[in-house]
């Protein structure tokens, strides 16, 4: 496996499980005064896709604030954009999302949230 990732090379979105969610994220934008809505539409361990009506970079640091369902708790979760895509069929962009620095408290919150919605084997 190759050190170097590139854009086409999307095997690292896999390496964990993804829940099918539905909740709504907020989307901050450090250093440029943005705030924008979105959902949530998948979360794993490592990240979470989202749809916005707003085109971001890969690359770009964001801040994500969401409640996970079921909890009563906002989480505040460093993160970047790894990859966007335009949805024709929703009209929205689609956002692969690595998550780059949360609490040990919230990481353990997602990887509970997340191992509940695995199917058994």
């Amino acid at each position: 496996m190759s050190a170097v990732s590139t854009q086409e090379d999307h095997s690292h979105e896999r390496r964990f499980f993804r829940a099918i969610v539905d909740f709504p994220v907020t989307i901050i934008v450090p250093g440029h005064e943005l705030v924008l809505s979105g959902a949530a539409v998948d979360l794993s361990r490592g990240g979470m896709r989202i749809t916005t009506t707003t085109d971001l970079p890969a690359g770009q640091p964001i801040v994500l604030r969401f409640t996970l369902p079921a909890s009563d708790r906002d989480m505040l979760v460093r993160a970047k954009i790894a990859l966007t895509f335009f949805d024709a069929s929703t009209k929205r962009y689609a956002h692969g999302v690595a998550f780059t620095q949360y609490t040990s408290s919230d990481h353990e919150k997602i990887t509970a949230f997340v191992a509940s919605k695995q199917p058994t084997t």
